[in-house]
């Protein structure tokens, strides 16, 4: 008897309209936040880097220019706002045509995947640590 009452309440609550969906989503901005920490010395090697590589591929791609914030305080460096143009749609599968753009801008820029497996390396040595993560906004 109990067996069938919980069935027949999880039935009703499935069955329920859910008028929140019906609503149109609400207009958001989506972005990572990178928080970086440098090896000793290396900041000026990565913002060459930086000026030289990763923002002529987003503009050669049509993506927004990350933003960089160097931090007066705590236990980062700096921190890196980039845009994600479609929103958390561009996690709906691997490898997301922004990304995809973007790596064959890099690319060309940088002469084939040699490289830029160097260069990827080299970014890497320069970082002694980092932290990631999702936010967006609301409209006001």
């Amino acid at each position: 008897m109990i067996l069938s009452s919980i069935a027949a309440a999880s039935l009703a609550f499935t069955a329920a309209p859910v008028t929140a969906q019906d609503e149109p989503e609400e207009a958001r901005t989506t972005y990572t936040v990178e928080f970086l920490r440098f090896a000793p010395g290396k900041a000026e090697t990565w913002t060459e880097m930086r000026e030289k590589y990763w923002v002529p591929a987003a503009k050669a791609a049509g993506l927004p220019v990350p933003t960089v914030h160097w931090m007066m305080d705590g236990e980062w460096d700096l921190m890196v706002i980039r845009e994600i143009p479609r929103g958390m749609a561009s996690f709906d599968r691997h490898g997301s045509p922004e990304g995809g753009r973007w790596n064959e801008e890099f690319l060309k820029l940088v002469g084939g995947e040699e490289a830029a497996a160097a260069l990827r390396e080299k970014n890497g040595q320069l970082i002694e640590s980092s932290a990631r993560y999702f936010t967006h906004t609301h409209p006001d």
